[in-house]
């Protein structure tokens, strides 16, 4: 299964497209049930057959995965054909090429959506195993994560050669061609298949994924069934131990004790003649009121098949079929979703959004495409109206469908960005979360919000947990960026604790007695905020006695600091200082981040606790070495930032070729003489920003929208494996 958008998960309805336009379409019909859409060719009789088929099978799944019983499914959408050249039609990638494999179905994951398509004269056994199979893990995995990769695929294959007919179910039925697999090949060691995971050749590499799957049958089959089931207590040691943190070997050890004999055990059961399965009462139909079928027009056929295309990623065959649909019927909601999600894909943003709005014109409670408005207008917002729009859509998506996950994890996100109400944001997160635990892209959202309050420490526990249950590389990357800033961030709130810990304003006077004159300072008289924080550039360095003085120009004010009296002034140099260097006169225009205790309500002067200083902001004089058109510096050895994901302090100059902004992030490129750099901020609101010789842009600036094809110059600190070059520290536009 694969997941292409980080912050979008499980869906309530599906669409699906298939190959040629433009003929008259046979016949299709719609089968609707509580928890399928059927849309086949092979008739209306035949079309609910295939959702009470499906449904008998998902509530047979349910009775015996308890992770599943307790969370809703969701709505599935399959795409039911009569034959093999129904199939072609629809799949034709499949036929491309020769000897390529002609499945008798697909069941896929893609924008957070199950889709299924099926040739319902398949033959075989079980022609519907992969299919079942898949089925399990869209189950399973969105609240169920960090199972081993052998025994989610083994449960899966247990899982997935389940019939169903009208007296009966059987589980755990053996499958031949398995167990003839396993009987011409040579085991993978116990002690190596419980180590693999979805970067391992065994997962990935075609002529070794056989038999790893074969293998992992045979074991859960055998901890599941063998000798009447006397070996499952065995198996919930060993994930009893994996839940309390032990690695893979130790809690094999743990759970099955000497390998060694277990691999023995499992030998012998695969070279012998029997095999338990489970055998159960099928399941009670579908009442006929739940179950509800029709003919479908040819737009709204047009709009199935072409969005099960678009959700495949081949707009050439979605493009013509959703054009028709919307050709032949301008009201269709569907259409215009399923055109929308093609745009999406082709990264045609705009022309999404419009889609997305016409859709939620014509059917305004559909929460799928509220959400996808909500998303794309986040990811580019820069108006306040738009804003609203925002927040509106999301609320509405929750309210018409309270169990769609994404709308929760993006309105908890966005709240938080905007630092507004963060316990709602905290509380839509844990929704989030709780629908669906599984799922990377939920659990950083919580992961987010904590970080915004300051709970960093919560915040690293739930964003490794997002790393843990990654499904995909994207996801991971995502959640190991965030732990390399949130690192920085436990850095300096470690450096400065007096800051997480400082007294209100209130405290302070309860403890100080007014009037005093012991040399502390009194804040019952200023109702100054205790601490602050502020960057820019140093314009004056000094030294009064053994106490650091710095004048301070940030993008508002220019700040007049002092260190504290006794000296013990914390300062971190994110540069290699030249042989001479003066603390007291040589920061003299060079940029910095400092924290400090107001004076006043002006907050124009104060005492600095700890000084960061990022480097020369320009010029040639600093002796950093020059690398790709940029001058860069390694970090000291005491400098956190260094120690951070690889972090050093960069002056590049160039171009703005490219901006990007998401919520308070940016993204943009910078063309220098040597190379083309892409840099990162997580708040562009609160960057300084700098007219060459002029000092401070004002608050009317627009960088998301006014960057572009400036020349500038940005200090940046260097980072290591990310998306991005560096994250930006001020940026000096040139005149």
């Amino acid at each position: 299964m694969r997941a292409l958008l980080s912050t979008i998960l499980v869906a309530c309805c599906l669409s699906f497209a298939a190959a040629a336009s433009g003929a008259k379409h046979e016949t299709w019909y719609e089968a609707r049930s509580p928890h399928f859409i059927v849309v086949c060719n092979a008739g209306e009789k035949q079309a609910r057959k295939t959702a009470l088929q499906f449904e008998q099978i998902r509530s047979v799944f349910r009775q015996y995965i308890v992770i599943a019983s307790g969370h809703a499914s969701p709505v599935i959408t399959i795409l039911a054909v009569r034959d093999e050249n129904s199939l072609r039609e629809l799949l034709p990638e499949y036929w491309a090429t020769k000897g390529h494999t002609h499945p008798g179905g697909i069941f896929f994951y893609n924008l957070g959506q199950f889709e299924a398509a099926v040739q319902l004269d398949a033959q075989g056994t079980n022609p519907y195993e992969a299919i079942y199979h898949e089925y399990y893990h869209s189950l399973t995995v969105p609240y169920f994560p960090g199972l081993p990769v052998w025994l989610a695929e083994g449960l899966a294959d247990f899982f997935g050669n389940t019939e169903v007919n009208e007296k009966e179910a059987r589980l755990g039925e053996p499958d031949p061609g398995l167990i003839e697999e396993l009987r011409q090949n040579r085991l993978i060691p116990l002690d190596v298949l419980f180590k693999v995971d979805h970067t391992s050749p065994y997962y990935n590499e075609q002529n070794k994924t056989s038999i790893f799957y074969a293998e992992s049958w045979a074991l859960t089959h055998y901890l599941m069934l063998g000798d009447n089931g006397s070996h499952k207590p065995l198996l919930m040691a060993y994930l009893q131990a994996l839940q309390q943190g032990a690695a893979p070997e130790e809690a094999a050890a743990k759970g099955f004790g000497d390998l060694s004999k277990l691999q023995k055990a499992l030998d012998r059961y695969v070279s012998g003649s029997s095999f338990f399965e489970v055998k159960g009462p099928a399941p009670p139909p579908v009442a006929d009121a739940d179950l509800r079928s029709r003919e479908l027009s040819d737009a709204e056929a047009d709009a199935y098949l072409g969005g099960f295309a678009a959700l495949r990623e081949r707009p050439q065959e979605a493009k013509p079929l959703l054009d028709q649909a919307v050709q032949l019927d301008p009201k269709l909601p569907l259409a215009y979703q399923n055109l929308g999600l093609m745009e999406l894909f082709a990264g045609q943003r705009s022309e999404a959004f419009a889609s997305f709005s016409k859709a939620v014109e014509l059917d305004p409670k559909n929460a799928l495409t509220r959400y996808f408005r909500a998303y794309l207008a986040y990811r580019q917002r820069t108006t306040a109206t738009g804003d609203e729009q925002i927040e509106d859509d999301l609320r509405q998506a929750i309210a018409a469908n309270p169990d769609f996950a994404p709308p929760y994890g993006l309105l908890a996100v966005y709240l938080a960005n905007s630092n507004e109400n963060l316990p709602e944001a905290l509380s839509l997160a844990q929704k989030g979360v709780s629908l669906e635990p599984g799922r990377a892209t939920y659990v950083l959202s919580l992961a987010q919000v904590l970080a915004r309050m300051r709970r960093f420490d919560d915040a690293e526990a739930v964003a490794q947990r997002a790393r843990a249950s990654a499904i995909d590389p994207a996801e991971r990357s995502s959640a190991e960026q965030f732990l390399a800033y949130l690192q920085r961030a436990k850095d300096m709130a470690s450096e400065n604790r007096m800051y997480e810990s400082a007294p209100s304003a209130t405290d302070a006077a309860t403890r100080t007695p007014q009037g005093s004159d012991d040399g502390k300072e009194d804040t019952s008289r200023s109702g100054v905020a205790t601490w602050e924080e502020a960057s820019g550039l140093i314009t004056d360095s000094r030294c009064a006695g053994v106490s650091q003085q710095i004048d301070l120009q940030t993008s508002t004010a220019m700040l007049h600091l002092r260190g504290p009296a006794d000296g013990g002034l914390k300062m971190n140099l994110s540069f290699d200082p030249q042989p001479g260097f003066n603390p007291c006169t040589s920061l003299k225009g060079m940029r910095a981040a400092v924290l400090y205790k107001p004076d006043t309500a002006s907050g124009q002067g104060g005492t600095i606790t700890s000084l960061r200083v990022f480097g020369p902001a320009g010029g040639s004089d600093s002796g950093d070495a020059v690398i790709d058109g940029t001058k860069r510096s390694a970090p000291s050895e005491g400098d956190t930032g260094g120690k951070d994901a690889g972090m050093s302090a960069t002056e590049a100059e160039g171009e703005i070729t490219d901006v990007t902004c998401s919520g308070s992030d940016m993204l943009l490129k910078i063309a220098t003489p040597g190379r083309q750099f892409t840099l990162h901020t997580r708040d562009y609101a609160h960057l300084d920003y700098y007219d060459d010789h002029a000092g401070p842009r004002n608050d009317e600036f627009q960088p998301c929208t006014q960057l572009k094809g400036h020349t500038v110059s940005i200090i940046f600190l260097m980072v290591e494996h990310k998306r991005y070059d560096g994250e930006m520290q001020s940026v000096e536009i040139e005149k």
